[in-house]
């Protein structure tokens, strides 16, 4: 993991060994790009019980990381649970394929 750049309002922009971003902002969210046309956040989330009495699902908020030391600390220790050393479009298309054969032996019993 190596930092890019940081731009003018503080976001700090770090490239992972698989080839993705990670996104850190001065507001304390955490994004990844996945090669994709979005950023996902990986804070934490805790449950918030709603507020009025016709919702009856539970809600859920993102747990902000203000400080600029912790927020490094969590994405390394994020890096180091989640990435691999091979590129990121491999394994999502190994994971892809290996998901539609398990789908077909289960429904063929090949």
């Amino acid at each position: 993991m190596k930092l890019i750049e940081i731009n003018k309002n503080g976001t700090q922009k770090f490239e992972l060994k698989d080839g993705r971003f990670i996104y850190s902002y001065t507001s304390g969210y955490v994004r990844i790009e996945s090669n994709l046309d979005r950023l996902y956040q990986i804070n934490k989330v805790r449950k918030v019980k709603p507020n009025t009495k016709s919702n009856y699902f539970n809600l859920y908020e993102r747990v902000l990381i203000p400080c600029p030391e912790e927020r490094f600390q969590y994405i390394v220790d994020w890096v180091d649970r989640n990435v691999k050393n091979i590129p990121y479009t491999i394994t999502r298309d190994l994971r892809n394929k290996t998901g539609w054969i398990k789908y077909y032996t289960k429904k063929y019993g090949y």
